[in-house]
């Protein structure tokens, strides 16, 4: 049996893509920075941990499987968000937001970061412009996420603190 460092929900801030453009449906328009998995706007997005290719110089490629839980130690799996909020501005179609994590937590040893096995974006902070090659549409994508996911759209970091913090303690 394993017992649990803490229980209820963390806090957590992160950088999402907006997908802009038409001809992709708002429910698969939030993905991660680095990945193209999109976050689920029904609910909680739940970690996945999808096999892998691996390989050896001169050697097959061969495929390994998925842990047996995301996220897991020795692997790099799960939900990713830091424990402060992210001060530097990005524009559009890159998004700062903050979720509420819970389920199987791994902290890092620095602190700065962990890894969920749910996660719940709550609220975004407000683009102060584009770039890309479809703002406008990035921005209006944006709205129709945050209507969808029912969050809060605030002007700053310290903003979305206070509004994550607050949202945390009704859980």
């Amino acid at each position: 049996m394993q017992i649990p460092d803490r229980t209820g929900v963390i806090v957590g801030y992160r950088v999402w893509r907006v997908i802009p453009g038409k001809w992709v449906d708002p429910s698969e328009s939030l993905h991660a920075q680095t990945w193209f998995r999109s976050w689920s706007l029904a609910g909680a997005t739940i970690a996945n941990c999808p096999p892998r290719l691996q390989g050896e110089p001169g050697r097959t490629l061969r495929r390994s499987s998925s842990c047996e839980a995301a996220p897991s130690f020795g692997c790099s799996c799960g939900l990713y968000a830091r424990y402060e909020p992210i001060q530097e501005a990005h524009l559009l179609p890159y998004v700062v937001g903050s979720v509420l994590a819970w389920g199987r937590v791994i902290h890092h040893a620095d602190r700065s970061f962990f890894r969920a096995e749910k996660a719940l974006p709550i609220a975004f902070v407000r683009p102060r412009g584009g770039a890309g090659a479809f703002p406008r549409l990035a921005q209006e994508k944006l709205s129709r996420i945050a209507d969808l996911l029912e969050a809060e759209v605030v002007e700053g970091p310290e903003e979305l603190r206070i509004y994550s913090e607050m949202e945390a303690s009704k859980w």
